[in-house]
């Protein structure tokens, strides 16, 4: 289980990449609080190994599904696709 989740994104004013995302801390039986969060920040925790991430999605019913492992690329980018392509990708999370 990982120990957070990503359930949505905010671009910088030029769209170029994902300047904060919107975390929960993965429980048991339950997520915890909204946080938003500088993408930065979580990079730099996942590039640290001090705490992994995931994509989570809402589903046709009440709550949220498990999406993908999130990864770092260039110690900078948060993506789903570990493929060294330079940008960030956490493929369609909406926006806040």
């Amino acid at each position: 289980m990982a120990d957070f989740c990503i359930t949505a994104v905010r671009y910088n004013e030029k769209r170029t990449h994902i300047d904060f995302v919107l975390v929960n801390e993965e429980k048991p039986d339950a997520l915890g609080p909204d946080r938003i969060v500088a993408r930065a920040f979580v990079a730099d925790l996942i590039r640290l190994k001090k705490a992994t991430f995931i994509t989570r999605f809402k589903g046709p019913e009440k709550g949220y599904k498990h999406g993908a492992d999130v990864h770092v690329i260039d110690d900078e980018y948060l993506t789903t696709e570990p493929n060294k392509t330079a940008k960030d990708n956490l493929g369609n999370l909406p926006e806040f």
